[in-house]
């Protein structure tokens, strides 16, 4: 019998964000989904993970749900949108006021069996895998890029796979110069790095880290740095940490103007992470929704008139929920003060 489990994990506040004395997070405090329901007798190995943007309002009620990032089975979506959309919240507060917040959940979907297993890849995949591998490493990339077809069209199914995948497709993207794609595939490799095996994990941090620092995302940066410190089979010392932290810090504190060009596609949401305290969108098209979340506020703009959007230092974690009808790229200009 074939059964669809649905595991709930929360994004990890950064090291680098202030606390601020007078807030108090919003806490989930009853999950109403069954997370595992019998859906049906035929078996399965195709599975999904989506990562989910929503707001908890001041009664601690989930609204204003949106898929920021996913990978697998687009028929997955629908039952992440219902699973989110039941839990319930103590709302957050700040000075003992409760005020809306900002949440991410990355909820993955998979099929469990009786008689057999599907958390690891088959050996199909390895071998179709491993010859793309190779051949992207003696730069024959016409033949990778053919061989990364034939392995999504035949294999890449359950979560281990579609990540794998992702980390390739990231890999043929840099020798290509294709810098959207990268950027798609190393973002999905590092938010859906949990279903990889630990020695592909660090080098997927290691490699988005690079990214992260080299594109100004200092957020995803800091993110990145405390994601090297929870891989069980890397070595990462307090020293190693404080002296990549330092780094970083530098780099960010004497950063200037940051210029970011977005790429959205048709009615799916995406959400950069903001780090500096003033920020301009300008984008060639309408846009359909622009929302600031952050975790202790939500703030919505008006898409025909978007004036300057400014975070202030107490702002915890704050990303720009940008949508879109039309597939366009846009241009994300920060500026300002530092605050992480």
């Amino acid at each position: 019998m074939k059964k669809l489990s649905i595991a709930l994990s929360i994004l990890p506040a950064l090291t680098c964000v202030p606390v601020m004395a007078d807030f108090v997070p919003a806490e989930v405090v009853k999950d109403n989904y069954n997370k595992q329901t019998n859906t049906s007798s035929r078996v399965s190995r195709f599975e999904g993970l989506n990562l989910s943007s929503y707001v908890v309002n001041e009664g601690g009620q989930v609204s204003d749900i949106e898929i920021v990032a996913s990978i697998g089975q687009d028929k997955y979506k629908r039952e992440v949108v219902e699973y989110v959309s039941k839990l319930n919240y103590k709302s957050a507060q700040v000075d003992g006021k409760a005020v809306p917040s900002a949440k991410l959940i990355t909820v993955t979907s998979q099929n469990l069996h009786l008689g057999y297993t599907n958390d690891k890849a088959t050996h199909g995949f390895f071998n179709d895998y491993e010859t793309a591998s190779n051949l992207i490493n003696e730069k024959k990339l016409d033949e990778a890029q053919s061989k990364i077809i034939e392995l999504e069209r035949d294999h890449a199914k359950n979560t281990v796979e579609i990540v794998l995948l992702s980390w390739l497709k990231s890999q043929h993207s840099y020798f290509t110069q294709d810098w959207i794609g990268f950027d798609k595939h190393i973002n999905n490799a590092f938010l859906f790095r949990d279903n990889l095996p630990d020695q592909i994990k660090v080098r997927v941090v290691k490699n988005a880290l690079q990214w992260f620092i080299s594109k100004q995302d200092y957020v995803r940066a800091y993110d990145a740095i405390d994601a090297l410190g929870n891989i069980k089979a890397f070595v990462f010392t307090d020293e190693n940490k404080q002296q990549l932290l330092a780094q970083v810090n530098d780099i960010y504190k004497n950063s200037g103007d940051i210029n970011q060009q977005i790429a959205i596609e048709t009615d799916q949401a995406v959400m950069p992470l903001l780090s500096k305290s003033e920020v301009v969108l300008e984008s060639t098209m309408p846009l359909s929704k622009v929302q600031l979340r952050c975790e202790n506020k939500v703030v919505n703009y008006n898409t025909s008139a978007i004036d300057k959007i400014v975070i202030s230092k107490d702002d915890l974690r704050c990303g720009l929920l940008i949508k879109s009808a039309q597939a366009q790229t846009v241009t994300l200009k920060q500026s300002g003060n530092a605050f992480l």
